[in-house]
């Protein structure tokens, strides 16, 4: 089977949760015998040839790594007509482009809450941005023949908020054995930190779409009552210079450790020396960070909301606040008990079993081979690889998103 992957940016340096997923299909797909080309935008580089990766020029968007342009080059055009099936993982930057190219079945992974990333991106209040996401969100997935949403939150979400396109539940996935087993696990001391330390660990960008703020005041709050506890922060992001002074001003400065970058083959070492993950993000989809805690045998403490809902099951592998202000609370009860966290910990470790990302991919598989057989692209009222130019109503869309074309940051090293 010739499979297209297509992205709005792949880039090594970029580690997000739809860029490691786009990767970790094609290590995996290839291996079961398929033919897979990604197709994404920015700067031709010699060595992506051998790779099966296709770039289109665009516009740099900052020195995030994304792209932004209006259409592909001819040569990306020619293959993408030539793909068997086209599997797209942006929104905005590869769903719309997969259709006006593409002459077979399109699927379309939704790896981004876009109505929180909207309201976090454009200067609107939240209902704002949401009577947006209404309009955009089933704009674009009317474009795909099927939706994937990688839990069963996301899937009602999207309902929620008109998406119209047959939705799909297949759950992210991971290579686990790193997690289960890390090369070169790291203890306390490698922070610094002495043995009776309890320690929480959080592993992604630091930025304000991570609600890291409301993590370090919560932090503090348990940092009360537990001693000897402390939190290590792996990551960069524009938001780490306001956090730092953010934890002196709550003086819990000497117990917060800015970890920095660390290299992903790297990331379940330093989540051995934790005791409990933690997060405050409500605007993940389905965590691949929380997913890897898990498979390392850390139990979560986090906030009930889509995606961390579907993946932790409260007072078993972890504890979920009801809201930001409750989640020292779960930190607390997470820790009190070392004891009830190691069996807590055992039991995440159990239970990520069933995100491998063997089952992930054999998921995906089957959903292509159903697409296959049933052809729904041929019976589409817009078909694809006919391009319909609607032009004021495209750029007024994507006028209103301008500042908003990077998919989620859920990731190991930014």
């Amino acid at each position: 089977m010739r499979i297209g992957m297509v992205s709005a940016t792949y880039d090594p340096a970029v580690v997000n949760g739809a860029v490691r997923m786009v990767g970790l299909y094609k290590k995996h797909l290839e291996a079961l015998g398929h033919e897979v080309t990604i197709f994404a935008l920015g700067d031709d580089r010699e060595a992506d040839r051998a790779e099966r990766i296709v770039r289109s020029p665009g516009i740099r968007l900052g020195d995030h790594g994304y792209f932004f342009s209006m259409g592909y080059s001819l040569e990306a055009q020619r293959l993408l007509a030539e793909m068997d099936v086209v599997h797209c993982h942006h929104l905005l930057m590869s769903v719309e482009l997969a259709h006006r190219y593409a002459r077979c079945p399109v699927v379309y992974t939704n790896h981004t809450r876009y109505d929180l990333y909207t309201g976090a991106y454009i200067p609107l209040p939240q209902p704002a941005a949401d009577a947006i996401m209404r309009q955009v969100w089933p704009e674009f997935t009317d474009l795909a023949d099927t939706v994937i949403a990688p839990s069963e939150s996301v899937r009602q979400l999207m309902l929620d908020f008109g998406v119209r396109s047959p939705i799909v539940v297949i759950e992210n996935g991971i290579e686990l054995e790193p997690f289960l087993r890390p090369p070169r696990p790291r203890t306390p001391a490698d922070f610094g930190l002495p043995p009776s330390a309890r320690l929480l660990i959080y592993v992604g960008r630091l930025a304000s779409e991570k609600n890291l703020t409301a993590l370090l005041h919560q932090f503090a709050g348990a940092a009360a009552m537990l001693p000897d506890l402390h939190l290590a922060l792996i990551g960069k992001g524009p938001q780490e210079e306001e956090l730092r002074q953010l934890a002196e001003t709550l003086g819990v400065a000497a117990c917060v450790h800015f970890a920095g970058v660390v290299p992903f083959d790297e990331v379940s070492g330093w989540l051995a020396a934790a005791d409990a993950f933690v997060t405050a993000s409500t605007s993940e989809v389905h965590p691949l960070t929380v997913i890897e805690a898990m498979a390392a045998g850390k139990p979560i403490a986090a906030v009930n909301s889509p995606g961390i809902v579907d993946t932790v099951e409260p007072g078993v592998t972890g504890f979920l606040a009801r809201d930001e202000n409750g989640l020292d609370a779960a930190i607390i009860a997470l820790l009190a008990d070392p004891a009830r966290t190691r069996e807590m910990g055992a039991a995440a470790r159990e239970a990520s079993r069933r995100f491998d990302i063997g089952r992930t991919v054999a998921l995906t598989v089957e959903l292509y081979e159903e697409l296959l057989a049933t052809r729904p692209d041929l019976t589409r009222e817009r078909e694809h690889g006919r391009w319909l130019r609607r032009t004021e109503k495209w750029l007024a869309l994507l006028d209103q998103l301008a500042g908003f074309v990077r998919p989620s940051e859920d990731n190991s090293t930014p």
